[in-house]
């Protein structure tokens, strides 16, 4: 190609991208937000001086190169899809092209022009963006961990990753080029007129198929559901994986067939109500979405499979995140609690204490475990369980069997300087026959031992005590003490006179002291790193320290999700209102009114956004069941408010899709009210 035809192929592109520039912004944008998240992913993955910071055993680089190949492939397959449906709405131009004369290079030529173009405004905005939002992280990172970094030492633009960035996009271009080359030269000139009009091949109404569809996916979700059961369900007895995997393929399955056979066999049967049928809108809406469900239903099911990822990795990330922290108050419920080997170590502790808070009121709570077995019919699990399951440094510390009996008055001014005033309002005085069992975790047969009888052995006595009620609100940490039951003052009294007190545990608590970890710091030292010293505000910044890097990776996934499924969705509505754009004209000449016209694309797009969301919320919805009953420990109970965080991450994700349903609402009706209004 000489000089001379390369301007010419270069201010013809100019002039397409020109004219047709509210066409391709969101191409542009939705391709820049990709690369934005690729550099952005690069640039962190390149980072050493954070990696050095949050890494110190390579998880994270094993990550960042397992979420790479994700990435990798996620931005060839949507910039792919992209150019195919711009292909597609640009076949029929090609076709005048060559119609004029055009021979297959010279079209190709432009076509490549077009996508370099696109691709090079894409990159710069991409990369800017993208260096913004990886200065955003670092300091993010670096303010929820508390790390010390020299920001000026990180670059605004990481020269590596805009170099892997640069021959990643290039590499991605030119696989375009050669796959609109291969189209080029395989079709017709009488084909590339009509692509525009061919949709996907048509599937064609089949009752048993659709019948079997439903029947698959109400068998995944009776799956899910199963887990309930506990020791007795498929997930126990065949293996958690196995019954997984059984269940991801029946809903994967059976929301294929329910899609392409199920729901237009719905509709049709609906068209035989003649009075819900032949309305304004319906009488247009119904046989539309009967053509589209048959010639695109490959995508309508890729998308809802794509929304159900979106859902699930959304929910499931919120409740991962929450659930930990949340179980904190379970773990260690005290800001501070240590146990005391000499009594010397307590006046110790409170001079360290005095330093950082001294004037605040800061309570000190002296609680003596007495050690105690006992005999019944049935032991619960807490009475013997292996270790004390504290932190990873005590993990393997065996446990002597029995109970660490505390007494009702020190659970009760415990709940107070726990700040859990409701709970200590309510605990009403035990009788000396009463005791209550503080559970590690509900039972997974859904069972209580309430109304049991524990016997307890102290130096030749027998006191047997009926469990009046049991809690999971335990007052001392499981680091120092699993099989807690709380005792009447007279009985923790006899106990006392016979059984010395195994442990000493000192608990401290105030909003003076929360959150400072050179506190916790000094008090390990002083006690020679011992693994029961507990504390929840140092707790919780040990999970987000190690969590952190996980989540922003796993961040990154969810985001690509998000483009691809509300992009892939705005660019297949546009494509059909587009190729229907002669039916809305006839429906305008037929005395149809541009609010009616409006009112039948608003719905036509609700449907094809509302599949994928509705199916992919079902699919979630049960999935996050499995998640939380199967792989989750059960510390907190089953109470809803565990689940609000996953109320929130699908709250936010419905308010994503519905930005980009009112965006292609608006592209849509902008499409018919100019081409209504040329007319």
């Amino acid at each position: 190609m000489n000089t001379l035809s390369m301007m010419n192929t270069l201010s013809m592109a100019l002039k397409n991208l020109r004219k047709n520039f509210s066409f391709y912004s969101l191409y542009l944008l939705s391709v820049s937000l990709v690369i934005t998240v690729y550099f952005t992913f690069t640039s962190f993955s390149v980072n050493e001086v954070m990696l050095k910071k949050i890494s110190e055993d390579g998880r994270v680089e094993s990550m960042c190169g397992v979420i790479s190949v994700f990435l990798v492939i996620f931005v060839i397959f949507y910039m792919s899809y992209s150019n195919r449906f711009f292909l597609r709405r640009r076949t029929k131009e090609l076709g005048i092209y060559a119609l004029l004369g055009y021979n297959m290079s010279q079209i190709l030529s432009l076509l490549t022009m077009e996508t370099v173009l696109i691709g090079i405004g894409s990159l710069i905005l991409g990369l800017v963006l993208g260096a913004l939002s990886h200065k955003g992280i670092v300091y993010a990172v670096t303010s929820l961990l508390h790390l010390s970094i020299d920001h000026a030492g990180i670059p605004f633009f990481s020269p590596d990753a805009v170099l892997r960035t640069v021959l990643f996009i290039a590499v991605v271009l030119i696989v375009i080029a050669l796959s609109n080359a291969r189209f080029l030269y395989q079709v017709t000139l009488i084909e590339l007129v009509r692509f525009e009009k061919s949709a996907e091949a048509k599937i064609k109404f089949r009752k048993m198929p659709a019948i079997l569809g439903l029947l698959l996916i109400l068998t995944g979700y009776g799956l899910s559901l199963d887990i309930f059961r506990g020791a007795k369900s498929v997930w126990f007895t065949v293996g958690f994986y196995p019954a997984g995997l059984l269940t991801a393929l029946s809903v994967a399955c059976g929301t294929v067939l329910f899609i392409a056979f199920f729901l237009p066999l719905v509709v049709r049967k609906s068209k035989q109500n003649k009075k819900r049928f032949y309305t304004e809108t319906r009488i247009v809406t119904a046989p539309n979405f009967i053509y589209r469900i048959r010639s695109n239903a490959k995508t309508l099911i890729m998308l809802t499979l794509l929304s159900a990822a979106v859902l699930t990795v959304s929910s499931v990330m919120a409740l991962t995140i929450y659930y930990p922290i949340a179980a904190v108050s379970r773990i260690a419920p005290s800001e501070l609690e240590a146990r005391i080997e000499d009594a010397r170590q307590i006046s110790e502790v409170k001079q360290i204490v005095s330093k950082y808070a001294p004037d605040a009121s800061v309570s000190f709570t002296q609680t003596d475990l007495l050690k105690v077995t006992a005999s019944a019919d049935q032991l619960p699990m807490e009475y013997s369980v292996g270790s004390s399951k504290g932190t990873s440094e005590n993990e393997n510390i065996a446990r002597t069997a029995g109970f660490e009996c505390i007494s009702c008055s020190q659970y009760r001014s415990l709940l107070q300087a726990q700040e859990d005033k409701k709970s200590a309002d309510q605990m009403k005085e035990l009788n000396e026959n009463e005791c209550i069992l503080v559970k590690y975790q509900p039972n997974a047969d859904v069972s209580d031992e309430a109304g049991s009888i524990y016997t307890l052995h102290a130096s030749g006595r027998e006191i047997p005590l009926s469990v009046r009620e049991t809690t999971l609100r335990n007052t001392i940490s499981f680091a120092n003490s699993v099989g807690t039951l709380i005792v009447s003052d007279a009985v923790y009294a006899q106990l006392g006179a016979c059984v010395e007190p195994e442990a000493s545990i000192l608990s401290i608590n105030g909003k003076a002291i929360e959150k400072c970890e050179s506190l916790f710091a000094e008090i390990s030292s002083l006690l020679d790193g011992s693994p029961y010293l507990q504390g929840h505000s140092h707790r919780i910044h040990v999970i987000t320290e190690a969590s952190s890097s996980t989540f922003l990776l796993i961040g990154f996934l969810v985001v690509l999700f998000f483009i691809a499924a509300g992009s892939i969705l705005y660019f297949n509505n546009v494509s059909a209102v587009s190729d229907s754009k002669a039916d809305y004209e006839i429906l305008n000449k037929m005395g149809y009114s541009a609010a009616s016209l409006k009112r039948i694309v608003r719905k036509q797009v609700l449907t094809f956004f509302g599949i994928p969301f509705l199916f992919g919320l079902i699919d979630c919805i049960f999935a996050t069941i499995i998640y939380k009953t199967g792989l989750m420990q059960n510390l907190l109970g089953n109470s809803i408010v565990l689940y609000f965080p996953t109320i929130i991450a699908v709250a936010a994700t419905a308010f994503i899709y519905f930005i980009y349903y009112c965006i292609t609402v608006h592209t849509c009706t902008h499409i018919l009210l100019d081409t209504n209004a040329s007319k």
